[in-house]
């Protein structure tokens, strides 16, 4: 064969490998679980079946009644899990009726990455921090298959052996390790020192679950703290602090801060662990992007709670949603607004289902991730690794 012609030949069989190659990392991938880490941004139950339900009326808008939530209906986990094919996550502490054949969730309401100082009376923080969630996890595992394989109906109830490695681990923690600080009298240079230590906590927990088999991770940053009422309620603010659209700057510089540095971490993070695919998803951007065009996109009143009493941002940290307040002698329950489809924010530090739904629909395909792959490509790693 003439020497040409190998050459060419050669060339061809290499855009072919390559092809095929490109193929296998452009696959999509089948997640037979979930596991979530988190806070009140993704609890689907787990402070409620320790310190009490969410009352109504949280989950109004799809449940029809208080379902875990801290929203009037949907979080952004229940859109990952609807679209990836599975059920809505199982809170890992609600005994009741739980199903954790496709995964479970770990997060709650309150929980920090640092373990807090405080019990959750002194300050509203979870006790269930993130390292606390890593011991559940992995307690987890190994507890599942020892029901399992005893078969039988709550055997049915726990994922395979196999699943945990082919998992997808959704992340959305950090916000309250800024409030914290600030609500224990931090200064803005306080907070941000700590924010390497607690990001070395959130690395730890990631190794360790990589260790245990897991894969795949989808990360969320932080969002513009400084945009939510309990924040700007609660917290001395200067008028020269506070942005063009009503936001405190300093609070949204800070998880800009964090972000950055999560950001780091994940990069880091890849290098040393090199069979994980790692997704970092930038929800800041959305969240400050619906709330400062909030009318662009069909929303109304961006820094006003649907569900409170009074002041400036119908936020009262002694009056919360579904509270009684006495109003001219009479006892009357803290409601929602007349339409939380058109509201951002649910009761001063959550967001309704409407505004998860619109920033899910625009993190789903990629658009804001890096590497810029969609949820249904988080398993495959990038060259971006």
């Amino acid at each position: 064969m003439e020497p040409r012609l190998k050459i060419l030949l050669s060339l061809s069989a290499l855009v072919f490998l390559g092809a095929d190659r490109w193929k296998v990392s452009a696959a999509t991938c089948e997640f037979p679980a979930v596991f979530n880490f988190g806070d009140s941004n993704s609890d689907t139950g787990g402070l409620s079946a320790v310190f009490g339900q969410a009352g109504p009326p949280a989950g109004e808008t799809y449940f029809g009644a208080p379902a875990g939530r801290y929203s009037d209906g949907r979080l952004i986990i229940d859109f990952i899990a609807e679209a990836v094919g599975l059920p809505y996550l199982s809170a890992f502490l609600d005994a009741l009726g739980s199903n954790f054949t496709h995964g479970a969730n770990f997060a709650t309401a309150g929980s920090t990455i640092r373990p807090p100082n405080t019990t959750l009376s002194q300050s509203g923080f979870s006790p269930i921090s993130l390292n606390v969630q890593w011991y559940e996890f992995h307690d987890f595992i190994r507890r599942s298959q020892i029901i399992r394989n005893r078969g039988g109906f709550f055997g049915q109830l726990m994922p395979k052996e196999e699943d945990f490695s082919r998992a997808l681990y959704t992340f959305d923690i950090g916000q309250n390790d800024l409030t914290y600080g600030y609500f224990t009298n931090m200064s803005t240079d306080e907070v941000r020192a700590y924010v390497p230590d607690v990001l070395g906590q959130f690395k730890t927990v990631i190794k360790n679950i990589y260790d245990q088999g897991g894969r795949s991770f989808w990360i969320h940053n932080t969002g513009p703290v400084g945009c939510l009422p309990y924040i700007m309620d609660r917290l001395l603010i200067t008028a020269g602090q506070v942005d063009e659209y009503g936001c405190a700057d300093p609070f949204n510089q800070v998880a800009k801060y964090f972000n950055s540095k999560l950001k780091i971490t994940v990069q880091q993070l890849r290098q040393e662990l090199s069979e994980a695919a790692i997704t970092y998803v930038d929800v800041y951007s959305l969240k400050y992007t619906l709330i400062t065009k909030a009318n662009k996109f069909g929303f109304v009143q961006p820094l006003k709670a649907c569900c409170g009493y009074g002041g400036k941002y119908n936020y009262n940290i002694h009056v919360g949603c579904g509270g009684t307040v006495r109003v001219d002698g009479k006892e009357v329950v803290v409601g929602s607004c007349k339409d939380p489809s058109v509201k951002i924010n649910w009761d001063g530090v959550h967001f309704t289902e409407a505004a998860n739904k619109w920033i899910f629909d625009k993190i789903v395909g990629g658009a804001f991730s890096d590497p810029p792959i969609p949820l249904n490509m988080a398993c495959q790693r990038h060259s971006a690794h």
